[in-house]
C-alpha cells in the first residue's frame, strides 16, 4: 500500500515536472511568432515580383520570377496558421495565470487599441502612397493603372472598406471573445476534449476539418480582411486558435508529435508541390472581384483545398517542434527582435510601398531592388521603434514595459 502511494506521487511529481509552469516564459513560442510576422514582410515583398499577382498587387512591375511564387506562397500556407496556433496557447495561458477579466484587458491592450489606433492612420498612408504613385511613377502597375483610370469616374464600382494588412487583429479579438465563451464552459480542460485532441487527431483529423472552409476560397487563401466577421476565417484561423489553446491544456502533444517530424516535413513539402502545381500562372482582377461577391464551395476544388489544409498543420506543427529545439532560450538579440516584431510589422506596409514605387522607374535587376526594399523596409523600421516607439506609452501599449 505505501509502496503504491509512493509510486502514484512520483508519476504526479513526474508530470507536474513535465508541464511547463503558467508563469514560465516559453521562449520558442514568443520567437517563433515574432518570427512568422517579420516572414510577412518578406511575404509582402515579394508579391511585387510574383507573376500570380501581378495583376493584383500595387507595386508589380515588368520583372517577375516563379521562384519569387514558390517560396512566397509555400511561407504562405504556414506563417499566419502558427500565428493563431501559438495566440491560441497563449490565450489560455493568460485565462489560467491572470483570469478572464485579466486576459480580456491584456488583449483589448495589446490587440484591439493597436487595431482603433492603427487603422485610420494606416488608411490615411495607403491613399497618400498610392496617390502619389499615380501621379509621380511611370511604369505604374496594372492595379495601379486600373485605380487611375477609374479616378474622377462618379459611376465607377468604390473599393470595399478594408482592414488592410491589420486583418489578423481584428480577427484574433474575435476569436478571443469565443475563447472566453468556451473558457466558461470548461471547454479546454475538459476530459473528452483531451481525449480527443490526440497526436494522430491532430495529423490525420486536424487538417480535414480546414477543408470545408479552404474550399470556399481561390488558392491561395486570401486574407479575411472585411469589416465583419468571415466565417471561413473562423474555420480555418480560428480552429488553430482553437487548438493551440488545446495544445496548452495537454502540452505534452508536442512531444508525442515530435516522434513524426520528418514525416510532417516530408509530406508538408510534398502536398506543397501538388498545391503549386494546381496555381494558375496569373490572377484577374475579375476572379478577385467574383471571389470577393461571396464564398463559393466547389467540390473539384478539395483535392487543392486537402492539400492546402495539410500544409498549414504539418508545417506548423513541424516550426513548434523545431522551434522548441532550437529557440527555447533567453537571447537578448531574439528578445529585442520580438518586442520590435509587432511594431515593424504594423508600419511596414506604407514603408515597403513607398520604396517599391520609388524603385519602379529605376533600370535594376529584380533582385536588387527586391533586396533593398527588404533592406530599407526593415532598416526603417528597426531604427523607429528603437528611436520612436520602445521607451514611449506605444511600445508599452505593442509589447510591454520595457526595462533598461
Amino acid at each position: 500500500m505505501i509502496h503504491a502511494n509512493t509510486s502514484e506521487a512520483a508519476a504526479r511529481f513526474e508530470e507536474k515536472v513535465a508541464q511547463p509552469v503558467i508563469g514560465e516564459r516559453l521562449h520558442y513560442m514568443d520567437n517563433i511568432r515574432a518570427l512568422a510576422m517579420l516572414l510577412g514582410v518578406l511575404f509582402h515583398a515579394a508579391l511585387a515580383y510574383s507573376p500570380l499577382m501581378h495583376n493584383l498587387w500595387f507595386t508589380t512591375g515588368g520583372e517577375s520570377s516563379v521562384i519569387i511564387d514558390f517560396v512566397a506562397f509555400f511561407t504562405h500556407l504556414f506563417r499566419m496558421p502558427v500565428f493563431f496556433l501559438i495566440s491560441g496557447f497563449f490565450a489560455v495561458m493568460l485565462i489560467d495565470k491572470r483570469g478572464i477579466s485579466g486576459m480580456i484587458r491584456n488583449r483589448s491592450l495589446r490587440i484591439l487599441l493597436p487595431f482603433v489606433v492603427f487603422v485610420p492612420v494606416l488608411m490615411v498612408a495607403y491613399m497618400l502612397s498610392i496617390g502619389w504613385a499615380m501621379e509621380n511613377v511611370t511604369n505604374l502597375s496594372p492595379m495601379l493603372q486600373f485605380f487611375k483610370m477609374m479616378q474622377g469616374n462618379p459611376d465607377a464600382p468604390q473599393p470595399p472598406l478594408s482592414t488592410m494588412h491589420l486583418w489578423f487583429l481584428f480577427n484574433l479579438y474575435l476569436f478571443i471573445l469565443v475563447a472566453v465563451i468556451l473558457h466558461k464552459t470548461n471547454f479546454f480542460a475538459a476530459k473528452w476534449v483531451s481525449k480527443i485532441v490526440t497526436a494522430k487527431f491532430l495529423m490525420l483529423v486536424f487538417p480535414v476539418l480546414l477543408v470545408p472552409s479552404l474550399a470556399t476560397q481561390f488558392a491561395p487563401h486570401p486574407a479575411p480582411e472585411k469589416f465583419y466577421p468571415e466565417l471561413w476565417s473562423f474555420g480555418f484561423y480560428g480552429i488553430f486558435f482553437l487548438m493551440g489553446g488545446v495544445i496548452f491544456k495537454n502540452r505534452d502533444l508536442l512531444d508525442e508529435i515530435a516522434h513524426f517530424k520528418h514525416w510532417l516535413l516530408a509530406i508538408g513539402l510534398a502536398s506543397y508541390g501538388y498545391f503549386y502545381y494546381t496555381l494558375p500562372s496569373t490572377v484577374s482582377i475579375e476572379q478577385i472581384m467574383a471571389m470577393v461577391a461571396g464564398p463559393q464551395f466547389k467540390v473539384d476544388h478539395l483535392p487543392v483545398a486537402l492539400a492546402e489544409a495539410v500544409v498549414a498543420v504539418y508545417l506548423s506543427l513541424y516550426l513548434l517542434i523545431v522551434g522548441k529545439k532550437l529557440l527555447n532560450q533567453r537571447n537578448t538579440t531574439m528578445k529585442w527582435i520580438a518586442d520590435s516584431s509587432y511594431w515593424v510589422y504594423l508600419a511596414h506596409m506604407p514603408i515597403l510601398l513607398m520604396v517599391q514605387f520609388w524603385l519602379a522607374d529605376i533600370e535594376m535587376n529584380m533582385w536588387f531592388k527586391f533586396l533593398i526594399s527588404c533592406v530599407a523596409t526593415f532598416g526603417i523600421g528597426f531604427i523607429s521603434y528603437l528611436v520612436l516607439v520602445r521607451w514611449t506609452a506605444l511600445g508599452w501599449m505593442l509589447s510591454g514595459r520595457n526595462k533598461l
